[in-house]
């Protein structure tokens, strides 16, 4: 699992996830997932269109992210997921508190 800052401005922070998102991936970068997503100021979008799996634990990564920056105002918005990915992230109810967007401009309108 690897991820990336893919941009970073005054208005979001965009960081770019691939791979699995299991225990293996999420041990893999889930404390520096949390570290940026704590540590913003802004909004984030994550970029999971390179995202081939993802389990419970990193439903639960995402949820703390959004968590975190719902406590300062700000909101975890996931863009382009994979459709197997996007049919987890649905059928968990993640999609009532985390958007998934597809494109861009769509992501800055919630954003």
């Amino acid at each position: 699992m690897e991820l990336t800052v893919a941009e970073s401005s005054s208005n979001v922070l965009r960081l770019a996830l691939s791979g699995k998102l299991d225990v293996q991936g999420e041990e893999e970068i889930g404390d520096r997932f949390r570290q940026l997503v704590d540590l913003s100021s802004t909004s984030v979008l994550v970029d999971m269109r390179q995202v081939a799996y993802l389990a419970s634990l990193g439903i639960r990564l995402l949820f703390a992210g959004a968590k975190s920056l719902a406590a300062k105002g700000k909101k975890l918005v996931v863009l382009s997921p994979q459709p197997m990915v996007e049919e987890t992230l649905t059928t968990s109810g993640t999609v009532k508190l985390i958007p998934i967007v597809h494109n861009e401009d769509e992501a800055l309108k919630f954003l």
